[in-house]
C-alpha cells in the first residue's frame, strides 16, 4: 500500500476512484438525522426512498462532496450524447452512447455515471436515480465511446400497491456525468409505459383524482357527480350573469376539489346519513 500511495502522491499514475457516498456538510444534513438514535431501544428507519445523493438533490441541499466524486491528475470532456430514438416502449430496451476525451496530459481513468429523471412522475420519486456506470482508461488526447444499456427496470418505480415494478408513460431525461451533481449532457427519451391500472375506490381517494378523464366510465362518473354536488361541492348557477363555458366549469371544478378525499364530501355535508350514501357509492364505483 506504501508504493501505491507514493505513485499517487508523486503523480506517477492519476487517481481515478470515486466516492460510493454523500459527505455531508452537516451531521444535521444527513436522512438520519432526526430518527437516530431513537427513543430506548426503538430507531424507525424514516428515509424511505430518500439515502445519500437522493436525500441532498430533493432537498436542494449543498453536499461536501457529492456522490461519484472524484480527483484526477487529468481532465475529461464528454461530447456527443446519443440515444438510438427519441420514442420506446418501457420492455424493449434503449442504447445509449457518449464520447468521453482525456484532455489533459496524463493517463486517467473515468467513471462515466449514467442516471435517469422521470420528468413528470404521478408518484414520489428521487430527482434522479443511477442506473449504469462505466470505467474507462484513456491516454492523453485519446477518445472512447462508452456505451449503455438501458432495460424496463431503469425507468420503472415499485408499486405497492400492486406489488410489482412499473413503468409510467411520460418523458425521462437521461444524464452523464463524473457525479450525481456533474452532469455533463443530457436528452430526452418518451418512453410508452404500462397500462394504467384500474384501482379500486376508497374513502381515501382524492376527488380530484377521480374526475380525471378516463379514470372512471360515463355512468360512475354521473354516481360522483350526482353524489358531489348533494354535498360538499354546488355547481355555479346556471342563470349567472358571468355564466361560465363548459371548459371554465371543469377547471372551477378541478381547482375547487383541490386535495379533498371522498370523507370531506360527507364531513363537510353535514348528512347524517351521509355515511351510508358514500358506502352505497364506493360501492357501485367498485362494481
Amino acid at each position: 500500500m506504501g508504493g501505491a500511495i507514493a505513485d499517487l502522491l508523486f503523480g506517477t499514475v492519476s487517481p481515478s476512484g470515486k466516492l460510493a457516498e454523500t459527505f455531508p456538510v452537516r451531521l444535521e444534513d444527513t436522512p438520519a438525522y432526526l430518527n437516530f438514535p431513537g427513543m430506548g431501544d426503538r430507531v424507525e428507519y424514516r428515509e424511505g426512498l430518500y439515502v445519500g445523493y437522493r436525500y441532498s438533490d430533493k432537498k436542494k441541499m449543498q453536499p461536501l462532496f457529492p456522490f461519484g466524486f472524484g480527483l484526477s491528475y487529468t481532465t475529461f470532456e464528454y461530447s456527443e450524447l446519443q440515444l438510438e430514438t427519441a420514442h420506446a416502449k418501457a420492455g424493449q430496451g434503449l442504447q445509449l452512447r457518449v464520447k468521453v476525451t482525456n484532455t489533459g496530459s496524463a493517463l486517467g481513468k473515468e467513471v462515466v455515471q449514467l442516471y435517469v429523471r422521470d420528468v413528470e412522475s404521478t408518484v414520489d420519486r428521487p430527482e434522479r436515480e443511477l442506473k449504469g456506470f462505466e470505467k474507462v482508461e484513456l491516454q492523453p488526447g485519446e477518445t472512447a465511446t462508452v456505451s449503455f444499456a438501458l432495460d424496463r427496470r431503469a425507468f420503472a418505480y415499485y408499486d405497492v400497491e400492486a406489488a410489482d415494478w412499473r413503468v409510467e408513460s411520460g418523458i425521462f431525461e437521461l444524464g452523464v456525468g463524473s457525479s450525481s451533481r456533474e452532469i455533463k449532457l443530457t436528452a430526452e427519451v418518451e418512453i410508452e409505459g404500462d397500462t394504467p391500472i384500474i384501482r379500486p375506490v376508497h374513502r381515501n381517494s382524492l376527488i380530484s383524482d377521480l374526475m380525471q378523464p378516463g379514470r372512471l366510465d360515463p355512468d360512475k362518473k354521473a354516481l360522483l357527480d350526482e353524489f358531489l354536488q348533494g354535498g360538499l361541492f354546488t355547481p355555479p348557477a346556471e342563470d349567472s350573469a358571468d355564466a361560465q363555458t363548459e371548459a371554465d366549469k371543469e377547471d372551477s371544478e378541478e381547482d375547487e376539489h383541490g386535495s379533498a378525499d371522498m370523507m370531506a364530501a360527507v364531513g363537510f355535508a353535514g348528512d347524517p346519513n351521509g355515511e351510508n350514501k358514500l358506502n352505497d357509492l364506493l360501492e357501485k364505483l367498485n362494481r
